[in-house]
């Protein structure tokens, strides 16, 4: 993905039972980072093929804006009485 570009980043999510009834926060980090809890945004979720994807927009405008470099995404997912956290295989913004 290019920084200069507005973009939806899904991330798709493998659960048991299906997880979009529950609300879902990602950050984005550059490999080897954890979450703080300033890093999480609001996401929502969309459903693609029937597999539920975190959603979130980024770039200029958008709710986090990368420079280049090799990230993750961080799914936390409010399903009481629990509360996962996942992360993503990791991706390159040029």
């Amino acid at each position: 993905m290019d920084r200069s570009s507005l973009e939806e980043l899904l991330t798709p999510i493998t659960s048991a039972d299906d997880p979009t009834s529950y609300s879902v926060r990602v950050a984005v980090l550059l490999d080897g980072e954890r979450p703080e809890a300033s890093d999480w945004h609001t996401a929502e979720w969309r459903t693609i093929d029937g597999t539920p994807h975190a959603s979130l927009l980024i770039g200029p405008g958008g709710a986090v804006q990368l420079g280049p470099g090799v990230y993750r995404t961080w799914i936390e997912i409010t399903a009481p009485p629990e509360k996962p956290v996942v992360a993503s295989p990791r991706f390159q913004i040029t």
